[in-house]
């Protein structure tokens, strides 16, 4: 058993008008501007069955208020399928906060195309709500994501413990891919500012929303507001573009036995 660092990262719309409103867009790759080029996501020409939005009706999640804005949502591509070149990538969630106040805890369960498991964790949410960030942990005695394999992984708001069934689930696949030597030194050569919009456009997923976060920790420029959200609405969860990550918490969480 290891603990490792997941990221619980909150909402906050007011912000994200105040943001955009301040601060014109000057940030280029090449001639073409960033934010154009960020929400020019290029899925994967293959997709996996999965459900990246769930809502639930029966236990603790009856009063919670029904709509496209209180779904639990996995923020990945509509074709639930995404690649990263990350041993060890980072999953975002979207929590509402009708869901939040009411969960007993969250689990994260990652399976191979096998369906064995691979690695599980249940944390506390402390009933906050917003995108999650949750990292698999380098440090937990697992293998890392082996190139060109399926993985498939499993978010849950878990509503009473000792019954699994009520249980809000989203599923989603992940497959860690090789560079090309061009995207390669593409990556190495290209700002860290820059970076996202290389990972959109060339299929990268979870890099292209995991670049984007770290600058939410001081989230002062409204070019990387704009990016998140042009990321999100090219892939269909505008319904929740405007909610961004700020400053998280950390919690502990666990590797299987």
């Amino acid at each position: 058993m290891s603990l490792f660092s997941a990221v619980v990262q909150s909402a906050c719309k007011p912000l994200a008008k105040a943001f955009l409103a301040a601060i014109a867009l000057g940030i280029t790759l090449g001639s073409v501007p960033i934010t154009a080029l960020a929400q020019d996501y290029v899925p994967p020409n293959r997709g996996l069955p999965g459900r990246r939005e769930g809502g639930g009706t029966r236990g603790c999640w009856t009063s919670a208020v029904p709509g496209e804005q209180n779904r639990l949502t996995a923020i990945v591509p509509a074709q639930n399928l995404g690649y990263t070149l990350s041993e060890y990538p980072t999953f975002f969630v979207y929590v509402p906060a009708a869901y939040a106040e009411k969960a007993a805890a969250a689990e994260l369960i990652l399976t191979d195309d096998q369906d064995t498991e691979i690695y599980r964790t249940s944390f506390s949410t402390g009933n906050q709500s917003g995108i999650l960030r949750i990292s698999l942990p380098a440090e937990a005695n697992m293998a890392p994501l082996e190139i060109g394999r399926d993985y498939h992984w499993s978010f849950a708001l878990v509503c009473d413990p000792n019954d699994p069934s009520g249980n809000l689930v989203v599923d989603s696949w992940i497959q860690r891919v090789q560079p090309s030597a061009e995207l390669a030194a593409a990556i190495a050569t290209t700002s860290p500012a820059d970076l996202p919009a290389l990972y959109a456009r060339s299929g990268i997923w979870y890099e292209a929303i995991a670049s984007l976060t770290d600058p939410y920790r001081q989230p002062t420029d409204g070019a990387i507001v704009t990016q998140w959200q042009n990321l999100l609405n090219s892939v269909g969860l505008s319904n929740i573009a405007a909610e961004l990550p700020i400053a998280p918490p950390n919690l502990s969480q666990r590797s299987p036995q």
